[in-house]
């Protein structure tokens, strides 16, 4: 309706109007933006109440010097969405994480909730979206990450003034909440050996050496990420010191950063896995020379013998599908890493010596400031070859 049929009422700045629905309510406030003095207007309030607590919560954002949320009134998640990825990726974060993002953002968040205005964006409406995304049979972990994302976007909307606070920072459900039993399987004795067994019949050896490297607990990304340099073998102790400091991916295949700063570290394999290790280095030494190349300090030793390229990042999944079709043995990489932790854990290993080794991050103090010994690593080294016995 027309402006000019709005009638002041007793309260300052608010208005009342009739419609075909009957009486409705309007409220009028400027606010200072530099030299000028914006007007901003809403109508449509049933009640005088109503549209006394928007008019409040206007003043209240004028009483504490925060106008830019009336100049970003307009602003869309997606359109902030651009900004923030551009202000994300100028923190040095690697290409896996920035496509995360986005692809969080793209099949999950767009659509919903893209061209909404921030200010709009309501927590019912956004609790019932998460909701809707466990029903419909997303892990919890994933909607977390979605919720995460979102509760990050709006964070930053809130630092750089584009809005005043994120309603949606402490959405509750229920389902998210409860306390979830995840049972993630652990290879017992008689399946673990019945598994290498396996293996050692099944895989060359070449491709066992990279099995084997997941068993002491190296993530899929750092086996594949093995180049020569990374390898000093001690022929007098049978022994060989593995520094891994970059980790693959199938974003990075050429390689990046270790996944945490703890990644980086050291591992000290001798006995079998000293000469697997040395074989493969000799292997791919081989490769390359069939290919009229050498193989370089900088090269990956996993290397496909038809192309002398590094073998893809997923190739342990391939050589593990291949195995379960032949002995109907379902295991995959990760599950070898969360296998080894678990049975170093049951065989009283030194939880510090452990988490360097298998490189997993730490905050307490007392660990932060404790430094991983050749000792300590030899000694989870010999324990877990107990506990391993098929290897």
């Amino acid at each position: 309706m027309a402006k000019n049929k709005w009638q002041p009422t007793k309260h300052l700045g608010i208005y009342e109007y009739m419609t075909k629905k009957g009486k409705r309510y309007g409220i009028r406030v400027r606010y200072k933006q530099g030299n000028d003095y914006p007007e901003i207007n809403k109508s449509g309030f049933e009640t005088i109440a109503a549209a006394k607590v928007y008019k409040n919560n206007i003043e209240n954002l004028k009483a504490n010097k925060k106008e830019y949320v009336f100049t970003n009134e307009k602003l869309t998640l997606n359109t902030w969405f651009a900004s923030y990825m551009e202000m994300f990726k100028k923190k040095n974060k690697s290409k896996d994480t920035i496509a995360n993002k986005y692809s969080i953002y793209n099949n999950h968040l767009e659509i919903p909730f893209g061209n909404y205005y921030l200010t709009d964006i309501s927590l019912d409406i956004y609790e019932d979206f998460l909701r809707e995304k466990i029903k419909n049979g997303y892990a919890n972990n994933s909607v977390k990450a979605m919720h995460k994302l979102m509760k990050s976007i709006l964070n930053a909307a809130v630092r750089y003034e584009k809005l005043e606070k994120n309603r949606l920072q402490f959405a509750e459900i229920e389902q998210l909440e409860e306390n979830e039993v995840i049972e993630l399987k652990v290879l017992e004795t008689d399946e673990f050996n019945v598994f290498i067994s396996a293996c050692r019949a099944f895989f060359t050896k070449y491709d066992f050496t990279m099995i084997y490297l997941a068993v002491w607990g190296m993530r899929r990304g750092e086996v594949m990420g093995v180049k020569l340099k990374n390898l000093t073998f001690d022929d007098a102790k049978q022994q060989v010191r593995i520094t891994l400091d970059s980790t693959r991916t199938l974003r990075t295949p050429e390689g990046k950063g270790t996944k945490t700063p703890a990644g980086r570290r050291i591992l000290l394999i001798d006995g079998e896995g000293y000469r697997l290790l040395k074989y493969s280095v000799e292997k791919a030494v081989s490769i390359a020379k069939d290919h009229g190349s050498v193989l370089h300090q900088d090269d990956f030793i996993f290397r496909n013998p038809t192309s002398n390229r590094p073998w893809a990042v997923t190739r342990m999944n391939d050589l593990l599908r291949k195995l379960e079709k032949e002995y109907d043995i379902k295991v995959y990489p990760h599950l070898l890493r969360h296998n080894f932790n678990t049975q170093a854990l049951l065989a009283g290993a030194n939880s510090n010596d452990l988490r360097k080794f298998i490189g997993h991050k730490n905050s307490s103090m007392t660990d932060h400031y404790s430094h991983a010994t050749d000792e300590g690593r030899e000694k989870l080294m010999n324990t877990m070859k107990d506990r391993l016995s098929g290897i």
